[in-house]
Parts: structure tokens; sequence; C-alpha cells
């Protein structure tokens, strides 16, 4: 074959086969469609308990055929499917976020004509509402969602107008150096201007040193010119109430704090949850409270009602309050740092098994006559026999009188009922009378004196100082034979054999003079609580868990004032 025949005889067979292959190719079935394909949004977050949309895009090159959907948490549907047959698009899924914060997984599921299917995630972060309150002017409706997050603003001056109830779920972030003022007549129809954290709210008002957290009359103008300590009672008070143990008359839930209408439920507060968090207070100041919802009911300073141990109350100023300082109803709330000067009531009120720790008490009293009753009111439990009682532990007080020329009152601390607990390393001083009466409810009767018999009740290794007329630890003694009525009741113990045996076989002193530095009730820099001493005495007790160990009594370390800068009494001049 000559060259040019072999050229042509190729060229002829790559063309046979091009036809060949072509035509083969052409006899092949075409390919099937893909698989369906779907994109879930991403970012996506919802409030507790809101319904909101999400937007799947979608493709499906053999049609759409179906959709569905889950959600982990919540719930989620899908109001409208695409066109049957459409091959790219959107599908909306409503999603009702759930009640509990967290993560929640929202899969939509597509099948094709072809029965192929797909599926995609989509994430939804569902957490509470934030609100950022910027207006001065706050009333309960503010404040009045729940599952909320309410932010307040330390360069805004609030003005709190009526009972303002911070609702279940809820949180009120207050920022420190934020000043809250609470208005002397309210525009709302209340009879007085208070701040409620509810059961299961939270307040988080975390101050320091240098900006304390006021909570404080319409009419103060911060320097003491306006308000004076005889002034109290031109608003209520704080309330914090929680979910942990309280009982009265054998009522566990639901019991209604006193100060406020009966029929508010959002008073309420007990329950089982020892360990409760209603949040954080911490260099916080509260002056001029006290009015409540009707006279002999009245509102604290700070009134806490079955706050749990979860709760954190640290450096707490009460400064002027119409009634108690603190109240504390039942709970388990630690309490430490807290200071109350120039109460009309009691500074110290203890009730309905409250069971915490409290270290570093410090209060003084006023010596007119408007200034009565005791440092410490702590009863145990009414009915007398109920199985919760109050049995808190109280370290490291010091608590200053009313000074011994004063009238009216006759003793320092009154324990009634079954209270429980110990009193230890304190330093009480400048009272005109006796130091501590325990209530005598007669033999078989479950009282103060049958816990201190029982070893519940316990009194150590504290500083009796200038008590007038008192120079041993038997003089500092009074029994009270009378019930919750006042009715007489023959006492075991007309002598107080086991009261006296309790003081003088647990290290209590008396001091016929005066053991801290200065005693001042005026503006004039005379205050000085720190001790005047370096001997202290037996500190060496076995202490309960959760109190600090010290190697001094009372409130105050030799030397270190922490109320000096920051508290009502260091801002108004009464502090050395």
């Amino acid at each position: 074959m000559n060259k040019i025949s072999s050229i042509l005889f190729t060229s002829i067979f790559i063309l046979i086969s091009l036809i060949t292959f072509t035509a083969c190719d052409d006899d092949e079935p075409d390919p099937a469609p893909s698989a369906p394909t779907a994109t879930a949004p991403t970012g996506s977050s919802a409030s507790l308990g809101e319904a909101i949309e999400l937007e799947f895009a979608y493709t499906s090159a053999a049609g759409f055929k179906s959709a569905s959907v889950t959600a982990s948490a919540g719930t989620a549907t899908i109001p409208t499917l695409p066109a049957a047959g459409s091959t790219s698009g959107t599908i909306k899924v409503s999603f009702t976020a759930p009640d509990a914060e967290g993560d929640a997984t929202v899969s939509l599921t597509i099948t094709d004509e072809d029965s192929k299917t797909t599926k995609a995630d989509a994430t939804v972060t569902v957490g509470k509402a934030v609100v950022d309150i910027t207006d001065p002017a706050v009333t309960d409706a503010t404040l009045g969602d729940k599952n909320t997050i309410y932010n307040l603003s330390k360069d805004v001056t609030y003005m709190f107008d009526g009972l303002v109830y911070v609702e279940e779920g809820s949180v009120l972030n207050i920022p420190a150096g934020t000043l809250i003022r609470f208005k002397n007549s309210p525009s709302t129809g209340d009879n007085t201007s208070a701040l409620f954290i509810t059961k299961g709210a939270k307040i988080m008002a975390e101050g320091t040193k240098d900006e304390p957290i006021i909570f404080t009359a319409e009419l103060d103008d911060l320097s003491y010119g306006v308000l004076k300590k005889e002034d109290n009672g031109q608003w209520g008070g704080l309330v914090l109430l929680g979910k942990a143990p309280a009982e009265k008359g054998g009522a566990t839930e639901n019991l209604q704090i006193e100060g406020i209408d009966t029929q508010e439920t959002r008073g309420q507060y007990g329950g089982s949850v020892a360990d409760d968090n209603s949040g954080v207070l911490k260099y916080v100041s509260i002056r001029y409270t006290g009015i409540g919802f009707k006279s002999g009911d009245e509102l604290q300073g700070l009134t806490l009602g079955g706050v749990g141990s979860g709760t954190s109350i640290d450096y707490i100023d009460i400064f002027s309050s119409a009634d108690d300082g603190i109240e504390i109803f039942g709970g388990t709330v630690n309490i430490k740092h807290v200071s109350v000067a120039f109460s009309t009531d009691d500074d110290f009120d203890f009730d309905l098994g409250y069971r915490g720790n409290a270290q570093f008490l410090f209060s003084i009293m006023r010596s007119d006559e408007d200034g009565y009753d005791h440092a410490g009111e702590w009863d145990g439990a009414s009915p007398d026999d109920q199985a919760l009682y109050s049995a808190p532990n109280i370290f490291n007080a010091t608590m200053i009188g009313p000074g011994q020329d004063a009238t009216g009152r006759d003793k320092a601390l009154l324990w009634r009922e079954n209270f429980a607990g110990k009193l230890g390393h304190s330093i009480l001083v400048d009272y005109p009378s006796k130091g501590l009466e325990v209530q005598d409810l007669g033999t078989g009767k479950v009282d103060c004196l049958q816990k201190m018999t029982d070893g519940e009740l316990e009194i150590l290794n504290n500083i009796w100082s200038s008590f007038k007329g008192v120079s041993t630890t038997d003089d500092l003694i009074k029994i009270t034979s009378k019930d919750g009525d006042d009715n007489p009741i023959t006492p075991r113990e007309p002598e107080a054999t086991t009261l006296k045996a309790e003081l003088t076989d647990n290290n209590n002193t008396v001091s016929e003079t005066s053991v801290i530095n200065g005693i001042s009730r005026d503006a004039d820099g005379g205050l000085d609580p720190t001790p005047s001493i370096s001997d202290f005495g037996d500190v060496a007790t076995a202490l309960p868990e959760g109190i600090e160990s010290t190697d001094y009594k009372g409130a105050f370390a030799p030397g270190e004032n922490w109320l000096a800068d920051w508290s009502s009494l260091a801002k108004f001049g009464f502090l050395k």
C-alpha cells in the first residue's frame, strides 16, 4: 500500500470510530437528577416563649414533593409548603421557643419526587429578652414582663414610682454607681414606693467601694442636708422573695410577706429550694425607708422572705428605717458586712425558720424616745413546736445601743419562741439595762430555754460592754414568762439557772467600760466602732461551716473599718 493509500485508510478508520462511538453514546439514558439540597439559616435567636420565623433555602432537580420539621426544644411547624414539583425556593418555618434557656435545634427534612431526602439543621439560641431602661421614670409597667433581662444605667438617675415588681424569670441588672430614688407620693395610687424582687426573679446589684449602688428617698440630697436620721419613712424598702424553706402555722408554700396587700400574689415566698438564688447585693446603700401597706405591717430597709443560700448579700448599708433595719423570714441566705443605723424598731429581726449565717453585723441605735426596741429580735417559729424554727449562726457583731441613760428599753436582744442557733464573738455596748431576754414558756413547752438545754442555742465568747448597772453576766439576764399574746406563764426556771450557766461556761465577759473607740450618734465625726482592746480572750470556738475564723471579736478588726468611704455613716460625716 502506498503512502497516500495508508493515510486515506487511517482517516477513514478514525471517522468510522467516531461515528460508532457517538452512536453508542446517544443510546445511554440521561443521568438521574441529583438529590435535593437545603440550607439552614444561621445566627438565629429567640426570647423564652417567643415565636419567630426561620427561612430555609432549597433546590430540588426532581421537583419538590414534601417537607417535615422537628425541634429539639420548643415547637416548630411549616405553615405553607412550596408548590409540588418546584425546583428551588424557600420554606418558612414557624418556631416557638421553649421556656428554658439554651440552644434548640430545628431540623427541616425535604423529599423530592424521586423519594430522595435531605436534612438541614438550624440552631436557635434561646434566652431572655433584653431591655435597656434609659427613661428615668420607672413604674410597675416598666419592669412588668416575665423572663426579661432589664439593664439599668449608672448614667441615669432613676425615680421609681409606686410598688415596682420584677417578675418571675426576670433579672434586674444594676451597675455599680447607680442612683435610684423612690417617689415619696406615688402617682400610681400606691401608698408608697418600693422594689420587689419576686419569687423566681433576680436582682444583680453589685456595687463597689468606690461606686456603691444607692436606693434612697426622693428628697435625699446625698449630703445629709435635707433629710436627717430622724426623717425615716420616706418610702417602703427593698424586698427579695425566694423559694427557700420557711414556715408559718404549718404552711411552707405561698407565705405572704408583710408590708403589702395580702391579696398581692407577687408578695408570696417559701418552698423547698435551699440553694435558691435571688441574685447579688453588694456595696448597696438603702436609706430612709419603712412605709408599709398599713400601720403595724411595715416594710423594712431590707426584707428577705424565703431567700436561699445561692443569693449573695455583702456590704449592705441601711440608714434610718422607720421599722426594722433588716428582717429575714425563713430562708437560708447568708449575710455579711451589714450595717443598720438609726432604725426605729429592731435592727436585725429573724423569724419563721431562718437558717443562714450572719457575720460582721453592725448596728447603732438612736438615743431619743422614738428610737426603740432591740438590736436583735430573734424568733424561732409560730407555733413554737413546728418542725422548722430559726437557728442562724450569728458571729462577729458589734451592736451599739441607745446609751445608758436611754428610757423605754430594757434589753439589747430578745429571743422568743423556740429560737435556736449561735451568737458568738460579738460585742454589745452602751445599753441602759439588760443584755438578753429569753422566753421561758414553762414546763413541757418547746421554747428558747429548752433549745438551750438541748444544746441547740449557744452564747459563745461575747463581750457585753457598758451596760448600766451591770457588772457580772448574771446581771445581763432577763427571763420573759409570757406567751405570744403577752399572757403570763409560770416559768420553769424563774432564776434563769440554765441561761446563767450558758453565759459563764462559754467565756462571755462583762466590761463596765466601753471596748470600742468612739460612740457618737451625730454627724460630728465621733463614731469609731473599731475595738479599743487588743486582748479579746477566747475566740477559739469551733466555728459553724461557712463562718470565717477571726482573731478578734465584733464586726471590725482593730484599726479596720469596712464602713469607711462608702456607707451613709461615712458620707454623712458620722465616722471618724
